[in-house]
């Protein structure tokens, strides 16, 4: 949600985009044009009513510009239609509408209003240079108090993370006079974090040129500065800068003496404290609990091992998270894991974005999430995990494919993956059928993969693969391990899955069907992988069961998040964007986008002496 906005439920403030009754209104926005569709005009002028009231009806815009395409009043609708996607926290659909009205130039007031709120929307998409540039321009389109707070913010924010962050201080000095006791705690974070990563020769010439003497960029620079002297062995210059800082420091809810904790900056998180928001109490308890799980053994919960503590916030929707994420902001966590469900996570992606708190989500759809400087994908999503079946594939020497995959979204999109995949690396779809998703009996499908092949892909639940791996065999594509010459009722085929929510009961009825698959669930408990041996053993012990792919996922984003958290949020931040930590699930690694780069850990179904079938590592 912007900067400001919460849920009066919550008893917290609500800042309207929209011009307040009790304040004269300066525009530079033109009279709605009076030569187009008079319905499209009546319709119009209702909306706004209603927008002015209310501020939250931005699909009527959108639908008055959908109805009427070629209308004059289209750009109006559009701004409108983006100010109240802001303020819906529909961030995306904002940028679009706002875009649209700036593409079209239909006005010149029209468009720098249209810069002024896609500069705003920009900041908590993550666009933060653009968003800097545009409100930069279009400063002068404000038009009334509210909007100048909520340009302050995105301004403040959006600086912070560009490559002049110093130049945010005076903006979040300005801002912090305007708002809440709660919101006057964030920026006050903030801005050590900025002073905490400066050179100090260059806050020594900007403290020195500081007009607020009265704001937090003087508590957070004299602080800093301080200490600085006494690194340097100046203990009269030390003396009178903790004496100018004092009144300031405790004036901004800071404590009047000046800790260590200023060097690193109080903002900057605590490596050894992370936050979690997570669904509790709600449709997705099941996955929240898994995540809770797997949290808990990192902090040690059963036996005092835990690498660092984990707050847990309850969110159970979009609005929920982004306040659990401020909250957690204010704490000092060093970053925040989750929420799960995709609305969630790109409400508290952009929430975090704009505190500067690493968010490391545990999403399962990354591909569908936004992405940001702060905001990390910790979950293969079924896209990658597709790819990574291809990639193993093809390097195996693979080239010919057959595809059997579920008629929806899921199979879609799994099949789009791994055949694209394919393509760059040189390989074909030699024959690809379809089934509807309630389907029980396969033989019939498995009947019609007809052609050359070698290998089938088979995108699945792990149940559904365990009734479509023993009808291959039937039809007589027996799967079993690549390079195997003759077997008898058929010809040997390798079989790929992504296999969702793998676990050992998959083996009872499928296991003899499926030697030699290769299968990427994300994480299976291995009890013989070296690496994941120690956290299965602990995770037994803990809950009497064994771990699956959500709790694994958890558990290496506090790993991750602990050992790589030394140098501070910003420093976390950019870890995780270039480096790689060993996990269970990978070598952990996020590609450009902070979705993951690595392929992860694919497992294949291997005969072990007696006749016993296992679930192990592919290697």
């Amino acid at each position: 949600m912007p900067f400001l906005l919460r849920a009066l439920t919550l008893l917290t403030l609500v800042v309207a985009l929209v011009a307040c009754p009790r304040q004269t209104r300066r525009t530079l926005v033109p009279d709605v044009p009076q030569n187009g569709d008079a319905s499209a005009r009546a319709r119009f002028a209702e909306a706004r009513a209603k927008f002015l009231r209310d501020g939250r009806n931005g699909s009527d815009f959108r639908q008055i510009a959908e109805d009427f395409p070629d209308d004059p009043i289209v750009p109006w609708a559009e701004l409108y239609a983006g100010i109240a996607a802001i303020k819906e926290r529909k961030f995306e659909v904002a940028v679009k509408a706002l875009a649209g009205v700036v593409e079209r130039n239909t006005d010149p007031g029209l468009t720098l209003r249209a810069e002024l709120f896609l500069g705003i929307a920009l900041n908590y998409t993550g666009e933060t240079a653009d968003a800097v540039r545009l409100l930069k321009k279009a400063e002068r389109a404000i038009e009334n108090d509210d909007e100048r707070t909520e340009f302050l913010a995105a301004f403040a924010y959006a600086t912070a993370q560009g490559e002049r962050p110093l130049a945010s201080l005076a903006v979040f000095d300005e801002l912090y006079r305007r708002v809440t006791p709660t919101e006057r705690a964030l920026i006050v974070a903030r801005v050590e974090e900025v002073v905490a990563a400066a050179d100090p020769n260059t806050l020594g010439r900007l403290f020195d040129e500081l007009a607020d003497r009265k704001g937090p960029s003087f508590a957070a620079m004299a602080s800093r500065l301080a200490l600085v002297a006494d690194a340097a062995g100046n203990a009269s210059e030390a003396a009178r800068l903790r004496e100018a800082a004092g009144p300031v420091r405790v004036a901004v809810g800071l404590p009047r003496t000046i800790g260590a904790a200023a060097t690193a900056g109080a903002g900057s998180g605590d490596p050894s404290l992370v936050g979690a928001v997570l669904p509790l109490g709600g449709k997705q308890q099941r996955v929240a609990d898994a995540a809770v799980a797997g949290l808990g053994l990192a902090a040690g919960i059963s036996d005092g091992r835990g690498v660092a503590p984990v707050e847990i916030r309850a969110a159970n929707d979009a609005g929920a998270a982004e306040i659990a994420v401020e909250d957690l902001a204010r704490a000092n966590v060093i970053a925040v894991i989750g929420p799960i469900d995709s609305a969630s996570v790109d409400a508290a992606g952009a929430r975090a974005e704009g505190l500067g708190v690493p968010l490391l989500s545990l999403s399962t759809a990354a591909e569908k999430n936004h992405t940001s400087r702060y905001v990390f994908h910790m979950v293969h999503s079924g896209e990658a995990r597709s790819r990574a079946l291809a990639q193993r594939a093809l390097a195996k020497g693979v080239k010919k494919f057959a595809v059997l995959a579920p008629e929806n979204g899921y199979g879609r999109a799994m099949t789009a993956a791994f055949t694209g995949e394919l393509t760059k690396g040189g390989g074909t779809i030699v024959s690809s059928v379809t089934y509807k998703p309630d389907t029980k009996s396969f033989a019939g499908f498995t009947a019609k993969l007809t052609g050359d092949w070698d290998a089938v892909f088979v995108p699945a639940q792990a149940d559904v693969l365990g009734l479509i791996a023993p009808a291959l065999a039937a039809t007589g594509k027996i799967p079993r391990p690549l390079g195997t010459k003759k077997v008898i009722g058929g010809r040997p085929v390798l079989l790929l899955s992504t296999a969702e929510n793998l676990t050992a009961s998959y083996l009872t009825d499928a296991g003899r069907h499926s030697q030699g698959a290769l299968l990427a669930p994300g994480y299976y408990p291995d009890d013989r992988d070296p690496a994941s041996r120690e956290f299965l053993d602990r995770f037994i012990a803990a809950f009497g069961r064994a771990p699956g792919f959500l709790e694994a996922y958890a558990y290496d984003a506090a790993q991750i998040v602990v050992s790589a958290g030394g140098s501070g949020r910003a420093g976390l931040a950019a870890t995780l964007a270039r480096g790689e930590l060993a996990g269970l699930t990978g070598a952990i690694r996020f590609d450009a986008d902070h979705r993951r780069a690595d392929p992860g850990v694919l497992y294949t179904v291997a005969e072990e002496t007696g006749g016993v079938f296992a679930i192990r590592v592919s290697r």
